[in-house]
């Protein structure tokens, strides 16, 4: 299936060779891989292999592959994107499709979502993903803001509060968790940027529920990204 996945990509991009492209690698570790509340490995971080191509016609074709540096996890995401933008909104949609070779499974998400930029202190911004896998939904509502240091030094803060509709559990809905979180970006040269994290999720109703007890994750990551 992986080279089905490999090709796909290569064919999609001869057929936007046309089109103005943006490039953009990304390869970075996370302490932990937390993700709807839930920490998905045993122990220790994952190791993140990111790429994208963004088209001027609004296409975006990515993938990522994650490797766990401690337990036996590996995964595979491949996804197209389509975003525009309605006056101060930008909007998009998106399809994912996900392969854990460890446990031999594979979902296939739809994605869409809006950001709103026409405030001054602050952009609020919705996501939704639907798996179907989990034949559930998870919805993230937030606010960031990104305050600009200097020529090299960007600074983003975030907050989100997040809501299960049967994708993370299926026997329980509504409240999950919310993050609260920064971003550093360090801009090395015209191509060169490094990027640290620090988030903590808080899990709520529906993580206490699910699983009972660690209902909080910090975690950080370090990333090093390139764009052309």
């Amino acid at each position: 299936m992986k080279s089905i996945l490999t090709t796909s990509i290569v064919l999609a991009l001869a057929s936007f060779s046309a089109a103005a492209a943006e490039y953009e690698v990304d390869f970075g570790y996370d302490s932990k891989y937390i993700s709807e509340g839930r920490d998905n490995l045993e122990k220790g971080g994952i190791f993140w292999l990111n790429g994208a191509a963004g088209f001027a016609n609004g296409i975006t074709l990515s993938a990522a592959y994650g490797y766990a540096a401690d337990v036996d996890y590996d995964e595979l995401n491949v996804g197209i994107e389509y975003g525009f933008e309605m006056g101060d909104f930008s909007l998009y949609g998106s399809y994912t499709r996900l392969e854990f070779f460890k446990d031999d499974e594979t979902d296939n998400e739809l994605g869409a979502g809006l950001t709103y930029g026409g405030l001054a202190w602050f952009e609020p911004f919705v996501d939704y993903v639907y798996s179907s896998e989990a034949e559930g939904g998870f919805l993230e509502i937030g606010i960031r803001r990104e305050f600009t240091i200097n020529e090299t030094l960007t600074f983003t803060p975030y907050v989100i509060a997040a809501f299960d509709y049967g994708y993370a559990s299926p026997e329980h809905d509504g409240t999950n968790h919310s993050s609260y979180g920064a971003t550093l970006a360090y801009r090395l040269n015209d191509t060169w940027t490094m990027n640290a994290i620090v988030e903590h999720q808080e899990g709520h109703k529906d993580v206490k529920l699910d699983v009972g007890h660690h209902t909080g994750h910090l975690w950080g990551g370090l990333h090093v990204t390139a764009g052309f």
